[in-house]
């Protein structure tokens, strides 16, 4: 019999000057960057217009805004509206 176990290690960090804490923040945002699917600035195409109403965006294409997809399955996009107005 085998038998397989996942750990989750708790790391305990005190910030305690401004740089620290930014030292951090932007840290932990380089780290979400780097593991998104999507960068902001891509060129994609949406793949399922649903739930995706004409006055958000029209057609299927966007550019990514944001992607944080550890604790979203959402992408911010970035296209045109059925008004004509960039959103």
């Amino acid at each position: 019999m085998m038998l397989t176990l996942r750990q989750t290690k708790v790391e305990e960090t005190t910030l305690d000057t401004p740089e620290a804490i930014a030292d951090h923040v932007h840290a932990e945002f380089a780290r979400r960057q780097g593991a998104a699917p999507f960068q902001n600035g891509d060129r994609v195409r949406i793949a399922n217009r649903a739930g995706i109403p004409p006055e958000f965006i029209v057609g299927d294409v966007g550019t990514v805004m944001l992607c944080d997809p550890e604790f979203s399955p959402l992408t911010t996009l970035m296209g045109v509206n059925s008004s004509g107005m960039t959103t």
